[in-house]
């Protein structure tokens, strides 16, 4: 089956066949992000990466199609705002556990051109890729994607690069960097890690705390990430509020 690696899920297939007969007539609904991210890399390592939710854009009628989700017993999650919203959906009966529910975190925009949308919020080119829900049956859907310069090369080379189309750059991403680079990735150039180090003076405590706490989880505690960071050429702890507190000072 040559299908997205989610798909082979037979239950989590019928529910993106219900989204994709949700979308209102001259609407467009992207897979994007982390969620194509994974999807590449199986492709090409027939390896699973950790996927949280399904990262997507859509572009049209929003009220016609939060409806149509709804209608199919998809609930709102945590975040609703202007142009972000989470909505989740049982896999099966009576589901609890966050892991048993489809996740989709929907991203709406007025742009038309979905490349254009990439450049602008897209962090790593490894995370620079989209797939219109049109494509997303097909054997051959991987001929179909959208993406950035060098984001095939990089999954290929397992290479984080900065979205040189970006210059604004979030203060998480440099937790997001850890991540990839315990999953197996190499680390980015000197003066890129130095701009996402710098960015941190953006985070508000919680969401350093969140961060913090969302890299130990997921490479195996403070030790092994703090080994990652000396292996970035960092000497400063980014693990203590104190060295966003400073950064502000600085600037």
């Amino acid at each position: 089956m040559n299908k997205p690696i989610f798909l082979q899920n037979l239950e989590v297939q019928e529910i993106f066949q219900e989204i994709k007969k949700s979308i209102p007539k001259k609407s467009q609904l992207f897979l994007v992000g982390g969620t194509m991210r994974n999807t590449v890399f199986y492709y090409f390592f027939k390896t699973k990466l950790v996927q949280r939710d399904y990262d997507l854009i859509f572009i049209g009628d929003r009220k016609k199609f939060v409806d149509n989700l709804k209608k199919l017993r998809f609930t709102y999650g945590k975040i609703r705002r202007k142009n972000q919203m989470v909505l989740k959906k049982a896999i099966k009966e009576n589901s609890k556990d966050i892991n048993d529910f489809v996740v989709l975190d929907i991203y709406f925009s007025e742009k038309q051109n979905i490349y254009e949308l990439l450049k602008n919020k897209i962090n790593f080119t490894i995370n620079g890729f989209a797939l219109n829900f049109e494509h997303l049956f097909e054997n051959n859907w991987i001929k179909n994607i959208i993406k950035l310069p060098y984001s095939i090369e990089d999954i290929k080379a397992k290479q984080l690069r900065l979205n040189t189309e970006k210059t604004n750059f979030f203060g998480t991403d440099i937790y997001a960097c850890i991540r990839f680079i315990s999953a197996g990735f190499k680390k980015p150039t000197e003066k890129e890690i130095h701009i996402l180090y710098d960015q941190m003076r953006k985070l508000p405590k919680y969401k350093f705390e969140r961060n913090k706490k969302k890299v130990f989880d997921y490479v195996g505690g403070k030790e092994k990430a703090e080994k990652i960071v000396k292996k970035m050429g960092l000497n400063q702890d980014i693990f203590s509020f104190e060295t966003i507190q400073e950064l502000r000072r600085k600037n």
